[in-house]
């Protein structure tokens, strides 16, 4: 009897010696959901997370004591919500559960129940993994926002201008909502570059982007550096009058800024040509629709001595302008992009 005594003391020495050079945290509660066993390694994880005394006690009364002890981040501030759906959830995860715990720790959480009903829980460290995870995550949210926005200004880049007005524009189809577009254009910015020099040029485009953004008042409305010296403001929802308004802000917050352009005939400081275009879309016409009416209407802003406005007609909805690079090249639009609208704005 002796004999098998110490033979079970020493299966049991090798048993817990075995359990502990395991390199996962194991923890065994019985059918009442009680601790039984748990190895070396589950302190290692989380320090001081069980003793000796432990042995005997409920996950619940345990669970209660680590949630007052504030070692499980995601429960922090929803601790009695965190523990009901930890109870009802005990032993029943198909996915391993992700748990946060203090000191940027991150655990796996495997649990199994035996044929007699006991708990078998496992917790591995996947702390690498996760900052790995969340790195790449980050890195990827940096590439996207990068490949989106422009890089002088910080404003969105063309890109983005196309996917939000594709985007815009079959939602207002839908809505039968109207969808109004701005084009904008720095006056004699290439005498701005010639006379100042092509760093100031940089600075005088990242102060109009800035000047531009104070304009932005509605929810989804999105302005954009076109290409150059150009930029475009998408504003959903906005009708004619609105945009008209807004316009008239890009115009007088420009002046206000009062950023000198000696050589400009059109005005001592940096102004903008404007057009304005506004339509209910209607999904089996393209997008560039409004891009080539606000394009027209720009132009005509320019004929008609630059840093003002001028809102689409019908001639420039009628023109035909889809094909690829069908953009005037010189401030003089062909005769029928001159004839002025009734009730031109300034």
């Amino acid at each position: 009897m002796a004999l098998v005594g110490l033979q079970m003391l020493l299966a049991g020495e090798v048993l817990a010696a075995s359990l502990d050079a395991l390199d996962v945290g194991l923890e065994v509660w019985d059918a009442d959901d009680r601790l039984v066993l748990y190895n070396q390694k589950v302190n290692q994880l989380h320090p001081d997370y069980h003793v000796p005394g432990n042995i005997g006690q409920s996950f619940e009364a345990l669970a209660r004591g680590h949630l007052a002890r504030r070692l499980i981040i995601s429960a922090i501030g929803r601790e009695a919500d965190w523990l009901a759906h930890r109870l009802a959830s005990r032993g029943v995860h198909p996915q391993p559960l992700l748990q946060e715990f203090s000191g940027n720790r991150w655990v796996n959480i495997y649990e199994s129940r035996t044929a007699e009903g006991y708990l078998v829980s496992a917790r591995a460290d996947v702390t690498d993994l996760v900052v790995k995870g969340k790195f790449l995550e980050a890195s990827n949210h940096y590439l996207a926002q990068q490949s989106a926005t422009d890089e002088l200004t910080g404003l969105a880049n063309r890109r983005r201008f196309d996917e939000a007005l594709s985007s815009e524009w079959l939602r207002a189809a839908r809505s039968m909502n109207p969808l109004s577009l701005l084009m904008l254009d720095v006056d004699y910015f290439k005498r701005y570059n010639d006379h100042y020099g092509h760093l100031a040029g940089d600075e005088c485009l990242r102060r109009v982007a800035l000047a531009l953004g104070y304009c932005v008042r509605r929810a989804g409305e999105l302005v954009a550096r076109y290409g150059g010296e150009e930029f475009v403001m998408l504003l959903p929802g906005a009708d004619e009058a609105q945009a008209c308004e807004t316009a008239q802000m890009c115009l007088d917050r420009i002046q206000s800024e009062l950023l000198p352009h000696a050589d400009s005939p059109a005005s001592r400081w940096v102004s903008f040509s404007i057009g304005v275009a506004t339509l209910t879309p209607d999904a089996a016409r393209p997008p560039s629709t409004l891009v080539n009416a606000a394009d027209v209407a720009m132009y005509r802003a320019k004929s008609d001595g630059r840093a003002r406005y001028r809102l689409a007609g019908q001639a420039d909805w009628a023109l035909n302008q889809d094909l690829p690079g069908n953009r005037y090249a010189n401030t003089a639009p062909p005769p029928q992009a001159l004839r002025s609208e009734q009730g031109a704005r300034f």
